[in-house]
């Protein structure tokens, strides 16, 4: 280096940093058990990096920051555990110091960091240090959160680009727990994003972007502004490359499984090419917008350099494009978004948090709003006053009816869910309430309220749910750990194996309440919940329980086991529907042949139809296909074969590595692995795989939905 130049913009950046940890957060932190002094120990910087990412992850305050870290001796791959109540959020924090920046975390610590994360999930405190110990009963309060989400994040004075042997292990994580939804994310902070928080007192002043839009136009004044559209792919490769990063920090409740990220989800697989004309849209912010003019010559195409991009409205969007990415990729080739990028450049001061605040609180049409025009609905309530002269509410923004008054839609949603025999209306009401009624005509929502639906069997439902509940909120003070928090995750499943146990004359007499008909189900409750317990603990011991009763599949066999170990004689549960995602129209138009008519992977688990280890062969479909990737197996025959699962959507476990894949997700890595030359976007993986004397996982599907 030459003498009369300074040293790199990166170690003065993380020198800054060291000189900011020594000055605000070290004099908060616990360094008792470190023997070197605390200026020559790196570890010291290093506790102080991960107080540092709390801060910058929750905006707390530097005390409450340094209270975080556990960092130590038996932390078990955690630096720091931050519980966010006022976001519902849990972030697990590894930090990451090097006084030159040049070295990341490896494969070893990330797979610490999970296996953490993992003894964390199944109450394993005795695997952890008394710093963690001490945070036991706020973490468990946190966990027993049905809103909880939970980040994994690493941070680092290194590159916030992980290499993809670290990231794996963090992904096999996501995809194991986020089956049910986005329960978990991973976020990572390098050296320029927490350099950005001491200096702005942000985690980031966003992104920077190329951003490629078809039919674009423009806006010059007051303000510049452009639009268009642009590929699904291209947003959720967004979302992938730069996190939550992307989004402003307003918008982190945004994030994970809502009503609109279900319709959002439905949508982009069942009839993706229609995403554009039911989807509102990204609006993006940025510090800067360039126009490439050269590739940019007419209104057909437009290429843009966008510096400081924060996408302030469209998170949903985002998030659910890059579940569906890494899903399936090829359900995105077909979808569209509509694209607003607005410049700061020249705008007023509080014009950027004008648009975020009035992009984000506009009023929205709620689908329980369209189910209120259902005649149906009308019936029951006409019905429910002359039955019983109790209140049936359906309307929203009507006062909640609670009580002996009587009951309102979403009570009677949950409560006839849970008393369906199939649990998977169980677990629907568990995973999101909404899914019980996404339209008048859904399949769903007619099997729950039918024409003929007796509204004593409904009311006495209600009634048998709220005596679950009560018992329940017994049970979780008195139970400790994983046991009460059961009671807490499983309560829509406890439900709908008591009103299993109920005769349904009970169920249809008008009289049951007077003459005290359900006068067991608090016993009952507790029984059941103790046995679920013990199944829970048998064949699930280390996973996460809010996902796990979000899992259609797995609760149906802990129903089945539960009710076994209660009656004393196996259990064979009804089949009313297939758990796969919904058309949101009944009257969809055809698909060409070869397009995917549902999640293939998830029929053929919820059918049962091939046990676990059953093998698979790889096809070659296209001819590029069959001059590169057949040759590549040749050279070791592990790689064209798999085993299946039927356990989570990575259902195919590559026999060439040992790791678990989602069918199309294989296929694209084993294209990479074989240096396929331009490979396409995505693939139809189930049309890739193949079990011997039965077919492809595509045509195995079709044949069980056509009932062959």
């Amino acid at each position: 280096m030459n003498p009369n130049e300074g040293p790199p913009l990166s170690i003065l950046h993380i020198n800054q940093l060291a000189a900011h940890i020594r000055r605000t957060l070290i004099p908060h932190l616990d360094l008792s058990d470190l023997r070197v002094p605390v200026d020559g120990n790196p570890a010291s910087l290093s506790r102080g990096l991960a107080a540092l990412g709390v801060q910058a992850l929750t905006g707390f305050d530097a005390a409450t920051a340094a209270a975080c870290v556990i960092d130590g001796f038996d932390d078990n791959g955690i630096d720091a555990v931050a519980i966010d109540d006022n976001h519902d959020r849990i972030f697990l924090v590894q930090a990451k110091w090097h006084a030159e920046g040049r070295k990341n975390v490896d494969q070893a610590e990330a797979l610490k960091l999970t296996s953490g994360a993992r003894d964390l999930f199944a109450g394993r405190y005795d695997r952890f240090n008394q710093r963690l110990r001490a945070l036991q009963p706020r973490i468990e309060a946190a966990l027993n959160n049905p809103r909880v989400k939970i980040t994994l994040a690493i941070v680092t004075t290194g590159s916030d680009q992980l290499a993809e042997v670290v990231r794996r292990p963090l992904d096999n994580l996501c995809d194991e727990v986020n089956d049910a939804g986005e329960l978990v994310d991973v976020n990572v902070l390098g050296l320029k994003a927490i350099h950005d928080f001491v200096v702005n007192g942000t985690s980031g002043r966003g992104v920077d972007l190329d951003v490629h839009l078809t039919g674009w136009g423009s806006i010059h004044t007051p303000y510049e502004a452009f639009y268009g559209v642009a590929t699904a792919v291209q947003v959720a490769g967004w979302y992938e490359d730069h996190g939550e990063r992307l989004f402003d920090g307003n918008l982190r409740d945004a994030l994970g499984q809502t009503p609109v990220n279900d319709a959002l989800f439905a949508t982009l697989w069942n009839e993706p090419e229609h995403f554009w004309y039911f989807n509102n849209g990204i609006t993006v912010l940025a510090e800067e917008v360039h126009r490439a003019a050269r590739d940019s010559q007419t209104r057909e195409y437009g290429k843009f350099q966008i510096v400081g991009a924060t996408v302030v409205n469209g998170a949903q969007t985002a998030a659910s494009v890059r579940s569906i990415l890494r899903k399936d990729p090829d359900l995105l080739s077909e979808a569209k978004i509509w694209i607003r990028i607005i410049s700061l450049d020249g705008c007023p001061e509080g014009f950027a948090a004008r648009v975020t605040r009035a992009t984000n609180t506009q009023n929205g049409v709620d689908a329980r709003d369209f189910i209120a025009l259902d005649p149906r609905q009308e019936r029951i309530r006409a019905q429910f006053r002359l039955q019983f002269d109790k209140v049936y509410g359906v309307r929203r923004g009507s006062d909640n009816v609670t009580g002996d008054d009587g009951c309102d839609v979403e009570e009677a949603a949950v409560a006839l869910a849970c008393a369906n025999a199939d649990p998977a209306f169980a677990v629907d009401a568990k995973r999101q309430v909404s899914l019980l009624w996404t339209a008048s005509d859904d399949a769903t929502y007619q099997t729950l309220f039918p024409n003929d639906l007796n509204v004593v069997y409904l009311w006495n439902s209600v009634l048998v749910l709220r005596a679950v509940e009560r018992k329940l909120a017994d049970l979780r003070s008195e139970l400790d750990g994983r046991d009460g928090a059961v009671a807490v995750h499983g309560n829509r499943l406890i439900a709908h194996m008591v009103l299993s146990q109920l005769d349904d004359r009970d169920l249809n007499d008008p009289e049951a309440e007077r003459r005290e008909a359900f006068a067991s189900v608090p016993e009952l409750t507790r029984t059941v919940c103790l046995l679920l317990a013990v199944q829970v603990q048998k064949s699930n011991s280390g996973v996460f329980l809010g996902s796990l009763f979000k899992n259609h599949v797995k609760c149906r066999e802990l129903v089945e086991c539960t009710l076994e170990s209660f009656t004393g004689s196996p259990v064979q549960l009804p089949l009313v529907r297939v758990a796969a995602p919904r058309s949101t129209s009944s009257s969809r138009p055809a698909k060409p042949d070869g397009a995917r008519k549902a999640d293939a992977v998830k029929v053929i688990q919820n059918a049962g139809l091939l046990s676990d280890g059953a093998q698979l062969i790889f096809k070659a479909v296209t001819q590029r296909e069959k001059s590169v990737l057949l040759p590549w197996i040749a050279q070791d025959p592990r790689r064209g074969r798999a085993m299946w699962s039927n356990h989570g959507w990575e259902a195919l476990v590559w026999e060439a590595d040992g790791q678990r894949y989602a069918a199309s997700r294989l296929v694209m890595h084993m294209m990479r692995e074989a240096g396929f030359p331009n490979p396409p976007s995505g693939v139809r993986g189930p049309m890739r795989w193949m079990v011997p004397d039965h077919g492809t996982l595509n045509e195995i599907a079709d044949k069980l939905i056509s009932g062959e």
